[in-house]
């Protein structure tokens, strides 16, 4: 009997969307710490350097609903350029403009909004090229290049911004973007897997109003939107607090980041060892209850290095537990309108964690004390949600907090 030959696995699909995703991720790391220094640089204050963050990130989640229905409409390929180049655009702006916070600020905006491509295509590609097995393999390199890059970027900034300037970091970005960009140009083959066909807005809204008006949906990506939150605010003052009130250098703050980053994948590595023993729901409730942990830390000690980064390596851990079993909550049920309640999911966590996020840093969460807090009334949310999960599954098994 003639056993089918498996098919052998081609990786030059899975490693173009690792590195687009990349571009995306760089974006919002890699120039936290020189956040205090562009304060400086351009006599402004801490809530108006906090802007470069908010725009970004606004740019980020909004384009992301464009970017897929659009890219499931006429092609990856002209999704990728369109997006990079506005990216590339964006860049320019900040390098050419940057002694003008004004054009400084359009410039994130632009490059945010053309990072969003990046998510969405990343996703888009995987999906085109791989199925069974080969899709869940490719998926857990993107998963490591997930955790990586917020390891590696702030890194980089920081040791950049601190050897040469502030300016240096966009340059940077600049010359990594034009290679991915020259790179997806001549190699990325056009993976839609159907005939390009018409765009239309209109059908595209009518599915996002129906997504987010499901309570399902809502309450699957809370805790994504709650985690990402907390994670951007605690990375908006870092800076400042490491810096300005403990005496760090931009690049001793990029390097000692390395530990709080490397919190998620300890955390996505004991997921998988808890998985065996444990439902999804208790999972959950122990990531909450490391949160309410991180918070209850920084109420109780003095400020210094370790005892920040303790608190925020904490919520990382929390954080490695809960992504992955939100995203398998919020997409399961969702199988044929995947990209959409993707897309839906990712906007909204990033124009809530740029807008909140900015609004807190402002005008509350300026110290530990407020930071850890937050870090409880996070904690609280999550666990308000969960309980209002479990009780809309009560009505339908005898068991509670099943999976």
């Amino acid at each position: 009997m003639n056993k089918t030959k498996p098919k052998s696995f081609n990786k030059t699909p899975m490693l173009l969307a690792m590195m687009i995703i990349a571009t995306g991720q760089v974006g919002v790391s890699i120039y936290l710490p020189s956040l205090p220094l562009i304060s400086e640089s351009l006599a402004v204050g801490h809530a108006d350097v906090q802007m470069l963050v908010t725009l970004f990130l606004v740019g980020f989640g909004l384009s992301q609903l464009f970017y897929e229905p659009l890219s499931d409409a006429i092609g990856r390929r002209p999704v990728f350029i369109l997006g990079q180049g506005v990216y590339l655009l964006g860049t320019l702006l900040c390098i050419v403009f940057s002694d003008h916070f004004a054009v400084l600020e359009f410039g994130r905006l632009l490059q945010g909004l053309g990072a969003g491509s990046a998510s969405v295509l990343g996703r888009s590609v995987l999906r085109d090229s791989y199925d069974g097995k080969q899709l869940t393999k490719a998926l857990s390199y993107i998963s490591v290049t997930a955790s990586v890059m917020p390891i590696i970027a702030p890194m980089f900034g920081g040791w950049i911004a601190f050897h040469l300037d502030w300016e240096a970091v966009f340059v940077f970005v600049l010359v990594y973007l034009v290679a991915i960009f020259s790179l997806g140009w001549f190699i990325l083959p056009e993976t839609l897997p159907y005939a390009p066909r018409a765009f239309k807005p209109k059908q595209v809204m009518q599915t996002y109003a129906k997504l987010i008006v499901n309570p399902q949906v809502i309450g699957s990506a809370s805790y994504n939107w709650i985690s990402y939150l907390t994670a951007v605010v605690s990375l908006s003052l870092f800076p400042f607090l490491m810096q300005h009130e403990l005496g760090l250098t931009a690049a001793e703050y990029g390097s000692i980041m390395i530990i709080p980053s490397a919190g998620l994948m300890m955390g996505s590595v004991s997921l998988n060892i808890l998985n065996r023993y444990f439902s999804n729901s208790w999972i959950l409730f122990l990531a909450i209850a490391l949160s309410a942990m991180a918070g209850l830390w920084l109420l109780m000690v003095e400020m210094t290095v370790f005892n920040l980064l303790l608190s925020f390596t904490v919520l990382t851990i929390a954080q490695g537990l809960s992504f992955p079993i939100s995203i398998a909550l919020l997409l399961g049920p969702h199988k044929t309108q995947a990209g959409s309640v993707s897309a839906l999911s990712g906007s909204i966590q990033m124009v809530v964690a740029g807008v909140l996020g900015g609004f807190l840093v402002e005008y509350w969460v300026t110290n530990q004390l407020a930071l850890g807090r937050f870090y409880l009334m996070s904690a609280l949310l999550m666990a308000v949600v969960l309980l209002m999960s479990q009780v809309r599954r009560f009505g339908r098994s005898v068991t509670p907090l099943d999976n």
